[in-house]
């Protein structure tokens, strides 16, 4: 809930600023290519969910307004809403019940459409992002330290509600790192998104943003994030999502009406 109503927050507070842009595009117009990285969070990862590389380019026109290629990768760590962080006796945290970490990297390709460009320090730029692309899929086992009744030294070990039934002997949650390789499982998906794009940059040769969109990725099959006799894990995914990115663009000015042909 904390989420959605952080992104509702941003759309609201961003929005007044959209009719500044619009002075930008009475005399010039100003195709940008850019290449941004940045931080992602939705309604099914933590705060901090994920990480994205992205990158736009002007190929057409469409309606005198620039039309860019979008491509960019994103790698998400997605959560069971019904995950529960637990404090152990011993004073760490672990979610009790979780059997795996389930990431998702997304590879995408779309179009950016332009709105209103921004063309001076005081304007902000305006577009819509539509792109899709498949789904790497990817399971890892969720670790926990474990220690016993007879109190040896606990040891770091896959975590098995089947097994490991006495909390009290869960001292707290493994590495996210731990045994980074082993035991990973494929699971392939598509995805599709649908963004608005706000471009605050304060300077014309960097780029800060802030993307708003709502995300569709189903996956092949049910991934385990929590045991099942705990939770249905979701096999579809439907997102609310927001990522905020910094980078550099480099600014192409044309003469309006002057530019490259209609899409």
């Amino acid at each position: 809930m904390f989420r959605r109503n952080l992104i509702l927050f941003f759309t609201a507070a961003l929005l007044p600023f959209i009719g500044f842009s619009q002075k930008a595009d009475e005399d010039t117009e100003i195709d940008t290519k850019t290449l941004s990285y940045g931080l992602t969070t939705n309604n099914y990862t933590s705060l901090l969910g994920g990480v994205i590389l992205r990158n736009s380019f002007p190929v057409s026109k469409r309606k005198s307004k620039p039309v860019n290629r979008y491509i960019s990768i994103e790698a998400i760590n997605l959560k069971n809403p019904r995950e529960e962080s637990i404090l152990s006796a011993y004073g760490s945290k672990f979610v009790y019940g979780k059997t795996n970490y389930f990431f998702s990297i997304r590879p995408q390709y779309g179009r950016e459409y332009y709105f209103f460009q921004k063309g001076d320090e005081n304007s902000v730029g305006f577009s819509i992002i539509v792109a899709g692309g498949p789904s790497i899929g990817l399971s890892k086992p969720y670790y926990i330290k474990y220690t016993n009744q007879k109190g040896d030294s606990p040891q770091t070990v896959a975590y098995n509600p089947d097994i490991h039934t006495n909390t009290s002997y869960i001292i707290g949650a493994g590495s996210i790192f731990q045994s980074m390789f082993n035991g990973l499982k494929f699971n392939p998906g598509l995805h599709a998104k649908v963004a608005t794009n706000i471009d605050i940059s304060t300077f014309n040769n960097n780029v800060t943003g802030v993307e708003l969109g709502t995300l569709f990725e189903v996956f092949a099959k049910e991934p385990e994030i929590l045991a099942p006799k705990f939770s249905h894990n979701p096999q579809t995914f439907a997102t609310l999502y927001l990522t905020l990115y910094f980078g550099n663009k480099k600014l192409v000015k044309n003469k309006k009406n002057g530019g490259k042909g209609t899409e």
